[in-house]
């Protein structure tokens, strides 16, 4: 149930985990090692370039479907006005794979934090049109409840993309990716969370927009249940900071009631 590098039997919590990346037109650079796709039709040449950011969460909640991430993958570039950060959001991309086709996923607007209180403000929620995803793409949504949260003392484990593993293989077959995971216990929990986990040395760069997970005995003595605690904001040295789920949910709430309001 908790396995997360298993290729052949992922779970839906590493299926959720997707890779963020921007989609630029000729040289431009948004942050990590780009790919090159060149495509063809007739004499027509396009050359686009992915350029991976590091990772995001996809998650339904209340019916609806989202993808998280930070905002600091995304920060604007010194002296970018605030429209050309905006209209930069036309390039970004959410990759899937269904095994033989990549896709973006479709989004219809971003939710950004109101504040701007650093840690309590990094965050970008992406609002999916859920219509125009394919069937394969509506299975990969995490279910999430507000009741469910973690506690100081839970197992988790936050897992993601590291810079270092962050590999899109483009090719006939589809694109493959590998989250990693780090395991340990939530060490302290208010709105921005510390994970303890045993120093491996791996760094955890990248990570950034993944999740963390926590893991409980369920009630029956057996078996465990597995629930999103929230997104990584950053790492390193045995612990991951991470930013949790209810400050996303306050947000997604508030704009769920300002549209039914609109609608009355």
């Amino acid at each position: 149930m908790l396995r997360f590098t298993d290729l052949q039997e992922p779970t839906i919590a590493d299926r959720c985990i997707r890779p963020l990346c921007f989609a630029a037109p000729g040289d431009e650079h948004y942050g990590l090692d780009m790919i090159d796709l060149t495509l063809q039709d007739g004499a027509v040449e396009r050359r686009l370039q992915f350029g991976l950011q590091g990772s995001a969460v996809l998650f339904q909640y209340r019916g609806r479907h989202f993808a998280v991430f930070t905002r600091h993958q995304i920060a604007q570039i010194p002296g970018e006005a605030q429209k050309a950060f905006m209209d930069r959001m036309d390039y970004l991309l959410v990759l899937m794979d269904d095994g033989t086709d990549s896709t973006s996923i479709p989004f219809n607007t971003y939710l950004f934090s109101p504040e701007a209180n650093d840690d309590e403000s990094d965050y970008v929620i992406g609002v999916v049109e859920y219509e125009m995803l394919p069937a394969y793409s509506r299975e990969q949504f995490f279910p999430v409840d507000r009741h469910r949260t973690g506690r100081s003392g839970d197992l988790a484990l936050a897992s993601g993309l590291p810079s270092h593993l962050q590999r899109m293989v483009m090719e006939p077959g589809g694109m493959r990716i590998l989250p990693i995971c780090k395991s340990g216990t939530v060490e302290s929990r208010n709105t921005c969370g510390v994970v303890r986990y045993p120093e491996d040395g791996f760094p955890l760069d990248g990570m950034s927009g993944g999740a963390v997970f926590v893991t409980r005995l369920a009630s029956d003595g057996h078996s465990f249940e597995i629930f999103l605690e929230g997104i990584i904001q950053r790492g390193g040295g045995g612990y991951v900071r991470y930013l949790g789920l209810e400050t996303i949910l306050n947000r997604i709430d508030g704009h769920l009631a300002e549209q039914n309001s609109r609608f009355r």
